[in-house]
């Protein structure tokens, strides 16, 4: 079997919406199997492991948690989840991540099997250079080997929703631009569909599409309510 762990980052000790934000990732995750096993890694930012987190995560699957400051928020925790912890394929998901639908993980590794190390993810952007913002995959629920995540070059460790995190993610020196800049395609990943990040905004029913019935995980931008994208 496969060492596939999940990274879920829990922040500030559940404030500002955070611990209802993690009891709706693991109800959801209780109604809806991800099909095959998995280890889970909760990387508590800020505030350290605590009861209430533990009562919290404790239906999760072979649960263990990893404390740090809250720098670089989710990409630096994921930074520093992928250093620490060795696996076949990891996967990561932001404060905000839901599951919609019973074998999302079990689809996730598929595709990893048959595209091999590169980055993935549930939703994407194709940007706008208008607003300098690269094709990119979101941040919000992606996977990938560790050792991609540990060997993008730029650490992410200061604290803030701009600058170096968004930088991370869709400016010109983004995981995604790194990444295929390596020579590997990122590609999002649905139930129906693996597409290049680049052509992402034409999957029927992806991110802010139709329905939205092909993304694997939701966030709170696939929500409603939302506002689609022509």
């Amino acid at each position: 079997m496969p060492k596939i762990v999940i990274v879920y980052i829990y922040a500030l000790g559940g404030e500002s919406g955070y611990r209802d934000k993690a009891l709706g990732f693991v109800d959801s995750y209780l109604k809806h199997a991800p099909g095959i096993a998995h280890e889970t890694l909760i990387v508590c930012n800020g505030v350290p492991a605590n009861e209430d987190t533990r009562s919290i995560f404790s239906p999760l699957p072979d649960v263990f948690y990893f404390d740090r400051d809250d720098s670089g928020w989710d990409i630096g925790g994921f930074q520093d989840a992928a250093d620490t912890v060795s696996a076949d394929m990891m996967v990561f998901f932001g404060g905000h991540t839901y599951f919609r639908k019973s074998g999302w993980l079990a689809r996730m590794w598929s595709v990893y099997q048959e595209h091999g190390n590169t980055l993935y993810g549930c939703t994407g952007s194709q940007g706008s250079l208008q607003f300098i913002v690269y094709p990119h995959v979101r941040t919000t629920a992606f996977w990938c080997h560790p050792s991609l995540m540990s060997e993008y070059p730029y650490r992410i460790s200061q604290k803030g929703s701009g600058g170096q995190r968004y930088e991370a993610e869709h400016g010109p020196t983004c995981i995604t631009n790194w990444v295929r800049s390596k020579g590997m395609q990122p590609w999002i990943v649905g139930w129906h569909s693996v597409t290049p990040v680049q052509q992402c905004d034409s999957v029927p029913n992806g991110f802010q599409k139709g329905n939205q019935s092909d993304v694997l995980v939701g966030d709170r931008l696939t929500a409603p309510p939302y506002f689609a994208i022509p």
